[in-house]
């Protein structure tokens, strides 16, 4: 780990982001693009996440799959569900950019991929 202060980093970022503004002829931007790195540092991280079953999640269910996104990506974090039959089984969660696919459907899918390749 190293020993650098946290007012060292944000310097060097800081000129960093300057001089790529300055590459692009773009130093305008500055005050702009320094709101919005300082917007996303404080939202810390996704607002939402959509998890898809293929049956209605009880209660129990629902509680431990938020304690763990929300362990992960804030306590914030907005969590909705969807009723989808077509996934079969399993989960189908996405946070941002971000997609954990754990349904039977993408499971058959790479076996047939495998299948078919093999």
């Amino acid at each position: 780990m190293s020993s650098r202060e946290p007012a060292s980093y944000a310097r060097a970022v800081y000129e960093s982001l300057l001089a790529a503004l300055k590459a692009e002829g773009r130093e305008d931007l500055l005050a702009e693009v320094v709101d919005e790195l300082t917007h996303m540092v404080r939202a810390g991280g996704p607002a939402s996440a959509s998890v898809t079953s293929a049956i209605q999640l009880s209660a129990e269910q629902r509680s431990t799959i938020e304690q763990e996104l929300r362990a992960r990506y804030g306590a914030s974090l907005d969590v909705s569900y969807s009723v989808n039959p077509e996934v079969l089984g399993g989960l189908l969660i996405r946070v941002g950019d971000k997609v954990l696919d754990t349904t039977v459907r993408q499971r058959l899918n790479a076996v047939q991929r495998n299948m078919m390749a093999g």
